[in-house]
Parts: C-alpha cells; structure tokens; sequence
C-alpha cells in the first residue's frame, strides 16, 4: 500500500487482524452451515450480548474458509471510529491489504483537504466494485462502538447499493440503527441471535470432553446448559474453575442469579486459582484495553510480560490474540471488567499509579490520546494539561470531527480550574477548538482565565514587580500577542449576539496588542469589527464593509487563500445588504477567481462565495442560472473539512431557499429549510442566529404565508411579545419586519405601518438601503390596503429610486399582484412626466411571472368568452386586477362581501380559471382590463 506517513500513522494494525482463537475449540458445524449462508446475502448481522462467542465463531469461519474463496477484510471497531472519515479509512485500508492498491487513490481521496462528500466516495466504492473480478467480504466486529448517525446513515448507504461482490457481515452486541426491516422485506439478510448463538447441550458436552476432557453425565449436562443458558464464557470460567474432585453441579448450585452474577463469582475463583506472580500481572494489567510486552513492562516495571503473555496464551486464560505475530494481546471484555472491579475493591492505591505509568508509555510512543486518557484515569492533572497543550487537533483543529471536538471539551472539563489558568495559551488553545460546538459561559471562563494569566504577568512587568521575572523583549512582545488574540476572539463571539456593542472597544484593544506583522489574527479582529458595526446597536454599515476589507487585505498579506475567501465573502454577505449589488458581485467575483486559480479546479471553500452569487443573479431575476450556481455552491461547500463548514452550508442552503421561492417551489424551499435547519443545530447558536437574521427570519414568514400556514406565522409573533428576544439589534430588527409581513396578512395595515416606521428609521441611519428598499415595499402594501394610494405610490417610488441603479426585480416581483397593481399606478402617475423604462422592465417581469404561474397551472389559451362579464363583474375584475381582497372591493364598491364572493364566482366561471392569478392572466388576454384606471 502507497499510502502517506500521516494515513499510516492514524491506524492500529492489530484492527486488521481476526483475534485468533488460542487453545482447542468445539466444532459447531450448525453454526458454520449458517455462516456458509451469508456469503449468499449481501448484509449479515450477528448480534447477541458480551461472551457468547461471536468474534470466537466469525474468527474460526474465517480461518476456515477455503483459499480461492472471497478476500475476507476484518475491522475491529472502537471508539474512536466514530469519527465518520477514520471509519471509512479503516473500511477502505481494510480492503487494500486484501487487494493491494486497488483501493488506494480512493484512500488519498477521502484524506484529501479536499475529501467529498462520504456518499460520493461511496458511490465511486460501488462502481469499482462492480468491475471487480474478486469478490470481497468485510466484516466489522464490535460494531456496539459505534455511535456516530453519519457513520450509521453512511453504511446504510453502502448496505442498500451492495454489488454482488461485497458481502458485509455486522458483529455488535446490539441492534445497530441500519435498514434491517427494509433487508429483511427483500430477503437481503442473514441474521444470528442470541438463540441461535447458545450452546446446546450436545455442544456443553463435547466442550467439557474435548476441550476440559471431563465427562459428565448426561444429567448434569442437561443442567450445566440450563444454568448458564448455553453461554459460552460462563462454560469457559466454569472449566477453569473445577478441580480434578470438584463437581460442577454442585458448583453451579453455589451460584445464583444472572450472568454478571455467575462471571464475578467464577471469576473470583478462577483468579484464586492462579499463582502469586499471575494474579498480580493479570490484576496491573487489567487497566490496558491491549497489551504488549513493552507496555506491560513499563506498567509493571518489571521485565519478562512477554512470558508472561505466552503463558497466559497458553493456559488459555481469557487472553486474545491482535495479530498473527503474537506481539498484542487483550483480555476478554468481561474477564477484563472483572479484574478492574478486583484491582479496585483489593489495591484502589495501585489504580492512579498504573495508569500513570501506562500513560507515560503512550506519551513515549506518540500516542497522546491514550497518554491523556491514563493521565485522566491517573488523576495527573498537570501532566494530563501538558499533553493535552501538544494535542494534534489544537495545531489542525480545521479538520476536527465533531466527535473529536466533544471528546476533547469532555478532557477539558475535567481539569480542575487552577491549573487551566495557569496555561492561558491552553485555555485559547481549547477556545479557538471547541467555540462551535461550546455555550459562550464555559467559553468566558477560559478567556477570563487567560485575560487574567496574562494581563497580571504583563503589569507586574509595567511595575518591574521584582516578584516576578523580567521578562526579554520578544517574550513580552509573545505575551501581547496571545492577550491580544484572546482579547480579539472574545470580541469575535460577542460581535454575533446580543452584547455586540462590547465588541468593538475590544477590538481597538486588541489590535493596540498585536503586532503589525501578525496579519492572521489582525484579520479576525477585522471580522468582529465588520459584525459588530453591522448588528449591533453601533448601526453602522460603511463603517461595518469598511472594516471587512481591511480584514480582507490584512489576510492577503500573509496569504493564506482560505482565509482571504472568508474575510471578502463576509464582507460580500453584509454588502448586499446595504444594497450594492454591483460592487458587491465584482467583490465576490475576486474571491472566486483567487480560489479557482490556485491547485486542483478549485477550493472546496469558492462555494461559500459562489452561494452569494447565486443570491444576487436571484435578485436579477436569472432564476435558472442561480439555481445551477448554488446547487453547485452546497456541493462545494460539503466537500470542506473545517469547523465553519456548518456555516458554509446554512449559508447555501439560506440561498436555496430564497430561490426556490422566487421560482414558487414551495416544497423545495421547505425541504432547504429544514436542511438549513438541521445543519444549523451544529453551529455555534449565536452565530446561527446572525446568519438566520441576516436573509431566512423574513423568508420563513414568507413560506410560511405562501403554504396558507397564517396561523403559525401568527403563534411566532405573539411569541416574540412574552419571549426573552436573544440576539443583536439587527436580528431584532429582522423580527420586526417579519412581524410587519404577519400584520399585512391579518389585514392589520395601521399596526404594521407603526412597526415599519421605527425599522425604517434604523435601516435609513445605517445606510442599509438593500433593507430599506424592503421595508418602502412593505409600506407601500400597507398604506394601498389602507386605501391610502398616495401615500402607498410615494413610498413604492422611493423603493423604486434606490433599487434602479442596482438592477432589483424580485424583491418587487415576489411581493405578487398586489405590488403589480400599486406598479401600474405608479407607471400611469410618473409616465406623464418623464419615461419609465425601470417600471416598464419590472412591469415585464410581473407579466411574465404571471403567465409562467398562470400556464402551470391552467395551460390553455385565452377563447372568447361564452358569456360576456357583467359591468359589475368587469368592476370587481377591475379592483382584483390591482390586488384587491374581497373586503376592500366590498368598502370600494359599496357592497357585502357575500356578494363580492358571487361576483368572483361568476368571473371565474366565465373566464374558464380556478384563481385570481389565472383570472388576471386570462382577462389581460382578452384586453377586458383598463390598465390605465
């Protein structure tokens, strides 16, 4: 196998290898017969609790299996394959030794920086497969370790697009969340139970004559079968705990209830059994999940485990061979357990100490996550925090897993208080790895910690306290470095959420601290500004864009391309608000061109940039294009590997959305949605929040409305009048227009003119125009409902003169036939006075959106009406023309409703359609409208 030192170096070879079964073992043909089956199916599981012998039976098939047969690939599972890439590659690796090769450029692929999708690798897997001559079989015992839904959604994945030449075989302790039922519908499973798994009393028999060699009657087999319900590691104890006059009946009636009670009462007596020297190895060594002799030695501190671990082979006491070089080992699960609850109950003393020296093993052999979890065990809190400051993650926390994060807050959390503040470059450390993924408390204790580490060391030295150290210049200059980078990423988190204004002032004390040449956290600092000037209560967005391209710059200097992408498109993301739409495609524009020119097509990272693209052709009304460009966009970004990838695809998703309404696929928009939501459940929630405030608040009122859902539009809004309103001003802002949306849906025009007025106002003073555009939108509806049409034209033609010089259409068109109504009066009140080729456009633009609707869902052409419309009916056609609702035409025409409702049954039958955007649509064929009233 070519594989890379850093691939080779994240895999245990012992995970490769089908622990070998040592000492004599009972012939169970049944058992194998069925076995023999799965080789017939594509999907075996094996499934039943701890010691009844299924990694025993599937070992022994296997080495049973003839020569020429399948190539048999074994994986031995534990934590820390729930780590979704680590499984694979050890899937994968598992593969390539059995077929040298073959699967090695999909190994490089999934460790790539630029790794896609996992299903994508999977796909390719199965088409490679399929053109395989050999046929492969991969088992993966102990598959109880898995937890991960990915690692669980993935192989479900493989299992339902299995080709004829992989079978999969599943040894787990229990059910795993895989499509059993689906399996067993099309008869694409073999499944071995407990049941199935129990000695029988013809195979109780032959074990105590064969492998014991004691005969007993047929009686007291019977009963031996019976007692321990034909499991086989209470047989095993039970062996080993006779003696040449002990009668196993009797032994067995000592014992009472279940099989955790028959394994530490037959445990006690099997280590009773054994002399001094192994009781001790056996006890000292229990705390180590593998062994080898090395490790032993350093445990022991004593010479000769390797002996030590061939007698224990060969007396066949619960030791299990890793590999075939016989060079690792592990006890038996159970056997294992018990031994701990031993060493605990008789030596509690010894327990931090072995792990202490297990943990100083490790840390010598380049294991460090094993050397921090002895550390733990041992209570070493200084040590545990020493190797947890060389943690690899802490130097490529890009391209930490989700379960690698936890785990490492999980160590985290378990140092006691004192000895995280003395390490302020560990508290940033974790700060900087766990921020997604961490509440903001616990994130403030660690930047307390540090602030105060080193803020304290820096005064002393201010004062030349002589109780402290002088320290050299370059170490004083480091010192303000990392305070500044404390103080910066503080600022970062604070900027998204509800104290953004304490951002800013940290910001100028940061960049005060850092130096000039420290271009990296310079631009970060830039990020928190832009936020900060942008959401909070500053409502300051040239000042907010003004800070985002210095960051932009400040990352070009150092040149790292992912970072420079980051700071120009959140820029771009906060320009578009302010309604610039122009500068802002040729800045986002720059972005994608410096990913697209460096190695490979292009960074994984474009798509964040492309995604906002997509968003303004949106606006320009090239629906198809922007479609494409953020579907293209999402795939991009699931291909990163960083903890910002959950923000990269909200982001795509946020668009998705947008798009799918403007096109009116309302079950599309749904589906994005959700998957925005679901993806944003991992982000850190201020962030999130920010990000949701920033386009999805009005969007989701929108769909919402869009589905005749008006009632849970309704429920959100009260709720935001008896909730505690989390977030920046900005968001809150957001909610008020959304909430402003909700009113005009009610036909509460005054309540949501009030409501508008105040958002105004702070989107005008924040040059905010892309906000102010909606919100004159808004107005114009609610002063048109309020039949106030001087006011509702005066508040369009505002709307009107910002959007111009940018190109706007759908924000005008997807307000529907009510905003084409207002625009027709507005073309007939301006177009005497000057031309109106932007009306003109937007007016095309309503048309067109009106026929396209119109066609999908009543394809026929215009005919000549049967029935000519009354003058009445052409009067009512008239008000539903503009967008009138049925109360309004009553007030407008002096009538009831109940007779408006007549009227518009009449003009539908008669016109041959089943809406008012089909009955417009209809009626503007037929020139039956006065465009001009």
């Amino acid at each position: 196998m070519n594989l890379s030192i850093s691939l080779k170096s994240q895999l245990l070879a012992t995970k490769f290898y089908a622990p070998v079964a040592l000492g004599h073992l009972i012939l169970r043909p049944r058992l194998t017969a069925l076995l023999n089956e799965s080789l017939k199916r594509p999907f075996t599981l094996v499934s039943a609790p701890a010691g009844f012998g299924k990694t025993t039976l599937l070992s022994a098939w296997k080495q049973s299996l003839p020569a020429g047969n399948s190539r048999v690939a074994w994986v031995s599972l534990d934590e820390e394959d729930n780590d979704p890439w680590l499984f694979w590659t050890y899937v994968l690796t598992a593969l390539d030794r059995q077929q040298p090769d073959h699967f090695t450029a999909l190994l490089m692929l999934l460790q790539s920086p630029q790794a896609p999708p996992l299903k994508y690798v999977l796909a390719v897997l199965i088409n490679q497969l399929v053109e395989e001559t050999d046929h492969f079989l991969l088992i993966l015992d102990d598959y109880q370790m898995i937890t991960e839904k990915e690692v669980h959604m993935t192989l479900a994945y493989l299992i339902e697009h299995l080709p004829p030449q992989l079978r999969i075989i599943v040894a787990t302790r229990a059910d795993p969340p895989l499509p059993l039922p689906l399996l067993r519908a099309h008869q694409q499973t073999l499944e071995v139970r407990t049941d199935q798994l129990r000695c029988t009393a013809e195979e109780t028999r032959a074990f105590f004559d064969e492998v014991v060699d004691v005969q007993l009657p047929d009686e007291t087999i019977q009963q031996v079968t019976a007692r321990t319900e034909g499991w086989l590691v209470g047989l095993h104890l039970l062996s080993l705990s006779l003696s040449e006059r002990a009668d196993p009946l009797t032994l067995l009636q000592e014992i009472s209830g279940d099989q955790r009670d028959i394994l530490d009462y037959l445990t006690e007596v099997v280590l009773g059994q054994q002399p001094l020297e192994v009781q001790t190895f056996l006890l000292s060594t229990s705390i180590l999940e593998q062994l080898n002799a090395s490790l032993c030695d350093a445990v022991m501190e004593q010479a000769g485990s390797q002996h030590m671990l061939q007698r224990l082979e060969q007396t066949n006491l619960f030791v299990v061979s890793l590999d075939s070089k016989r060079q690792w080992y592990r006890y038996h699960a159970l056997f294992a357990e018990a031994l701990r609850h031993q060493l605990e109950w008789t030596q509690s003393d010894l327990v931090p100490i072995l792990h202490h020296r297990a943990s100083l093993w490790y840390a010598q052999h380049d294991q460090t996550t094993q050397a921090i979890l002895h550390a733990f065990r041992a209570k070493e809190w200084q040590w545990a925090a020493d190797l947890m400051g060389r943690y690899p993650l802490l130097s490529l926390s890009v391209d930490a897993s989700k379960h690698e994060l936890i785990r490492f807050r999980q160590w985290l959390e378990q140092l006691p208080a004192d000895i995280i503040r003395s390490r302020p470059g560990l508290c940033l450390a974790c700060i900087k790895l766990l921020w997604v993924i961490t509440p903001y408390p616990m994130l403030k204790t660690w930047f307390d910690a540090a602030e105060a580490t080193l803020t304290a060391s820096l005064t002393a030295q201010a004062n030349k306290d002589d109780s402290h150290t002088i320290l050299t210049p370059q170490v004083r200059q480091e010192q303000e470095n990392l305070l500044g980078e404390v103080i910066g990423f503080r600022a970062y988190l604070l900027s998204f959420g509800e104290e953004g204004h304490a951002a800013l002032p940290l910001c100028e004390q940061s960049l005060s601290l850092l130096s000039i040449e420290n271009g990296i956290l310079r631009s970060q600092v830039g990020m928190a500004q832009l936020i900060a000037s942008y959401s909070s209560s500053a409502n300051d967005a040239v000042a907010a864009i003004q800070s985002g391209h210095e960051s932009s710059l400040a990352a070009q200097a150092v040149g790292i391309p992912g970072l420079v992408i980051g700071a120009m498109t959140t820029t771009a993301t906060h320009m578009i608000g302010t309604g610039r739409l122009h500068e802002t495609w040729r800045y986002i524009q720059q972005a994608v061109l410096l990913g697209r020119q460096l190695g490979g097509p292009q960074l994984p990272y474009v798509g964040w940039p492309l995604a906002f693209q997509a968003e303004i052709l949106r606006e320009w009304n090239e629906l198809d294009a922007a479609r494409a460009l953020v579907e293209e966009a999402i795939s991009l970004c699931k291909q990163t590997r960083s903890k910002l990838t959950s923000t990269y695809i909200v982001c795509g998703y946020v668009v998705l959305v947008r798009i799918c309404l403007s096109r009116g696929e309302l079950d599309a928009a749904y589906s994005a949605l959700e998957e925005l939501e679901y993806t944003g459940r991992s982000m850190d929630q201020p962030m999130y929040l920010h990000v949701r405030s920033l386009f999805t608040t009005i969007d989701q009122i929108r769909l919402w409305l869009a589905f005749g859902e008006l009632n849970r539009a309704t429920h959100w809004a009260e709720e935001l009048d008896v909730r505690y309103q989390y977030g920046a001003p900005f968001a809150h802002e957001r909610e008020e227009v959304g909430r402003a949306r909700v009113l005009l849906a009610q036909s509460l025009p005054v309540l949501a003119l009030q409501r508008l007025e105040l958002v105004l106002q702070r989107a005008t003073k924040g040059q905010r125009w892309g906000h102010v555009i909606e919100i004159r939108l808004l107005q114009a509806l609610a002063y048109h409902m309020h039949h106030e049409v001087p006011q509702a034209l005066d508040a369009l033609s505002e709307a009107v003169r910002l959007a111009e010089p940018e190109g706007y259409i759908r924000s005008f068109v997807d307000e529907g036939t009510p905003m084409e109504a207002l625009f027709y009066q507005l073309r007939k009140r301006d177009g005497k006075q000057r031309p109106t080729p932007y009306l003109d456009t937007l007016l095309s633009a309503f048309q067109q959106e009106s026929m396209a609707r119109a066609q999908a869902g009543e394809p026929t052409k215009a005919q000549p009406l049967p029935e000519p419309l009354s003058e009445r009916e052409l009067q009512v056609l008239q008000l539903l023309a503009r967008g009138a609702s049925n109360l309004e035409i009553a007030q407008e025409l002096v009538i009831v409703v109940d007779t408006v409702k007549r009227h518009v049954s009449h003009i539908f039958s008669k016109l041959g359609v089943q809406n008012r955007i089909q009955a417009v649509k209809q009626s503007r064929e037929l020139n039956l409208l006065d465009e001009e009233r």
